[in-house]
Parts: structure tokens; sequence; C-alpha cells
């Protein structure tokens, strides 16, 4: 009686991780695992990887060597440049960028 119980709710785990819709990334259109670390697409509407996100960030503003892309918090990125002096270490925030919504 004990085990008939346990592979019920076996059986029943399994039936409800079958029905997971499986989401898209419109930008490589592969699938994205974990879902918590994707961020809406600004053209599409839809949830996209974060890296491609990023990439697609550098590609449409075309940086220096010495800058990258970040994000900063609240849906939104910020183009850095490294400063590399000798009285002060760290970086400059060049351009924000509103990504998503609030």
């Amino acid at each position: 009686m004990y085990y008939r119980e346990k592979f019920k709710r076996y059986r029943d785990y399994k039936q409800r991780k079958m029905y997971i819709p499986k989401v898209i990334c419109p930008i490589c259109t592969k699938q994205i695992n974990k879902v918590t670390t994707s961020i809406i697409h600004k053209e599409t509407g839809k949830k996209a990887h974060f890296d491609c996100i990023i990439q697609e960030l550098k590609k449409f503003y075309h940086l220096n060597p010495k800058e990258a892309v970040c994000y900063l918090g609240g849906g939104s990125f910020g183009i850095i440049e490294e400063n590399k002096g000798h009285s002060t270490k760290g970086f400059v925030i060049k351009r924000r960028i509103q990504y998503e919504e609030k």
C-alpha cells in the first residue's frame, strides 16, 4: 500500500513535468532553460536569453575596446568605460539604456 501511494505521487509528478511549456528565445531560436534569468525582448515582447540581449546591444551600439555593456538593474543596461587612471580605479557609465519597461 505504501509503494502504491509513492508510485502515484511519482506518476503525478511526471505528468505535471510534461506539461511545462517550452520557451524559445526569439534571437537565437534555442530553448530557454532558466526562465528566471531571461529578459523580455524589446521588439517581440517575448522572453530571451540574457546573453543574447547583451550581444544584440553590442552589435547595435558600436563599442570601443575599452567599453563594455553591463546590466545596471531595474531592466536597464549601461555602456561603461574602464577608468585605469593612477588616482582612480573603476568605471564610468557613459550611457544608460532603459530596455525593459518598469
